[in-house]
């Protein structure tokens, strides 16, 4: 799908804006708290029916107001054919109504509107992935298979019920040795096979990710032996590290077999402490651990290089890129690296929509396709 335009009204601080898109570029800026994330949410909005900055959907809707909408004009690069899409907000005394329509039919099923803008997204936020806890790394891992297979979502959901479930029988104490173990059984055959799916997709988003990974970290960083400004190149690779150790088609069983070995610890601790809720994804540069070795420029370059190899990794499937929607893109990249980015950018990402707080800061090669909107307290503007 080519996004074509949005729309929004009583969204953040917009009242009402129309933001056209370039088929290749577009830039917005504009200062800090100007709107511009605001415009990418919203795009992120239309993929996910989520925000990437609050779970609570309540702030989406304008202050003072009681409704918001965003709707957008798609266009399928296969069919040929235009699409509108709608997301209303209904903000209530305990809670904010969503709904979704496309072509101007209300879709019911969150999982049947998913995808149909299909969007990779960095924000400034996913830096601290690297740094951060293990549950960060898993999020913006699953972020990535979402993207690719909708039925994660599903299977995420799940198993995070049967970890609670599970965990809600080990800390009760009113419960008789056989009753307790009859529902464990229950509860570790469901995690056994929900979490089974869940780690396979995982490993093998990394796995298939590797080699675009490094590649992309060149692209941006430098390859190996030719590090731009002077100074040794680094090599960047990712493994996804699970705490079971089980072959590929025997990961079902191995969730079992782990989880009926900790059952006793687990009761001690009263809560479950092995599966798929506690694997971790392990970022290095070379040999070292990128969250102990990285400094902040190689962090976003090495994040930046998940997206890119995400993102050639779908088109390589579809044989569309999706959108790539990149918040303060440039900022705590040296020029040179910056202007490595953009070059990368303008080979591999099919559209692409940029914020930044000056439109200086963007320096895509000669001739690409661009536009550029000025965003300023809730107001769009195209520049010339």
């Amino acid at each position: 799908m080519q996004l074509e335009r949005i729309g929004l009204r009583d969204y953040r601080n917009f009242e009402s804006a129309s933001i056209e898109f370039a088929e290749r570029f577009t830039i917005l800026h504009g200062h800090n708290g100007a709107g511009k994330t605001a415009v990418l949410e919203a795009v992120y909005l239309l993929n996910t029916l989520r925000s990437f900055r609050s779970s609570d959907m309540g702030p989406l809707v304008r202050t003072g107001t009681t409704a918001a909408m965003v709707e957008a004009t798609v266009q399928d690069a296969v069919a040929g054919l235009p699409s509108k899409l709608e997301v209303r907000l209904e903000r209530r005394e305990k809670s904010t109504r969503r709904t979704a329509s496309a072509d101007g039919k209300v879709v019911r099923s969150g999982a049947q509107f998913y995808g149909r803008v299909r969007a990779i997204l960095f924000t400034p936020e996913d830096l601290a992935v690297l740094r951060g806890s293990p549950s960060g790394r898993r999020q913006f891992l699953d972020r990535m298979v979402f993207a690719r297979d909708k039925g994660h979502i599903a299977d995420i959901q799940s198993y995070e019920k049967l970890v609670r479930s599970r965990n809600q029988v080990l800390k009760r104490d009113d419960l008789g040795g056989t009753a307790r173990n009859d529902l464990l059984d229950t509860y570790e055959t469901g995690l056994a096979e929900v979490g089974a799916r869940v780690w396979t997709r995982r490993a093998e988003m990394v796995e298939s990710l590797c080699g675009p990974f490094a590649a992309a970290f060149a692209g941006i960083h430098g390859s190996i032996g030719s590090a731009p400004g002077g100074g040794q190149a680094m090599h960047a690779s990712a493994h996804y590290i699970s705490k079971v150790a089980a072959e590929p088609d025997a990961r079902e069983a191995g969730l079992r077999a782990a989880l009926l070995e900790r059952r006793s610890e687990d009761l001690r601790r009263r809560v479950t402490t092995v599966g798929p809720h506690r694997d971790d994804l392990d970022v290095r540069l070379d040999d070292n651990a990128a969250a102990d070795f990285a400094s902040q420029g190689q962090a976003r370059a090495l994040v930046l290089a998940f997206k890119l190899a995400e993102l050639r990794a779908a088109r390589e499937t579809s044989g569309q890129p999706p959108l790539l929607l990149l918040d303060d893109v440039s900022s705590e990249l040296d020029p040179t690296r910056t202007a490595m980015l953009f070059e990368t950018l303008a080979a591999d990402a099919g559209q692409c929509v940029m914020t930044t707080t000056d439109a200086a800061f963007i320096r895509l090669p000669a001739g690409s396709n661009a536009a550029t909107w000025r965003i300023d307290r809730g107001t769009a503007t195209l520049e010339p």
